[in-house]
């Protein structure tokens, strides 16, 4: 009895764990940067990881922020119809995200996930696989220096004039 209970519980994992890992969806930039009225590409690559052909027959995604739109149309134009055992899709586009209005939303980091759904058939609509990615819509870091680097330049600068100077002389009195 004891043997038969384990053999289930082991099954039901089994199959769990082939569920869960039924494609790998892996995004070359899953963390991007985008300004308002600007829009970033998100490519990758689906693999299959099971024994069978599966089908690529839809997806779903969830993304925070009013103003940022993804637009799945590359998934559908890119994407093959399916994949044998262990197939690649190769590097694809396969979604875009918009930032529209930086008034609708505070400027900061937005985070969603994209899945793929299908299945054993073309019909099926099961989640084969999902990844994470973000969008930073803050304002990149400021490359106006800092006072004291400006300072730091000034000494140094100084410094300098005056040994170009008597060298400058030495040069004139050999000449």
């Amino acid at each position: 009895m004891k043997t038969l209970l384990c053999t289930l519980i082991l099954a039901t994992l089994g199959a769990t764990a082939a569920q869960a890992a039924t494609i790998t969806l892996t995004l070359d930039q899953p963390n991007q940067f985008a300004t308002p009225g600007t829009t970033v590409d998100f490519f990758g690559t689906i693999t299959n990881n099971t024994a069978g052909t599966i089908f690529l027959n839809s997806d779903s995604f969830n993304l925070s922020g009013a103003s940022l739109t993804l637009d799945d149309s590359p998934f559908f134009a890119n994407a093959p119809f399916f994949l044998a055992s262990g197939a690649k899709s190769g590097d694809i586009e396969i979604f875009d995200v918009s930032v529209s209005s930086p008034l609708q939303d505070a400027a900061g980091f937005y985070a969603g996930s994209f899945s793929v759904l299908g299945g054993v058939d073309g019909n099926a609509s099961v989640g084969l696989g999902s990844a994470a990615f973000s969008v930073d819509t803050a304002p990149p870091p400021s490359s106006v220096p800092e006072p004291t680097s400006i300072a730091l330049l000034l000494t140094g600068a100084s410094t300098l004039l005056p040994i170009a100077q008597k060298a400058r002389k030495r040069l004139s009195k050999t000449v």
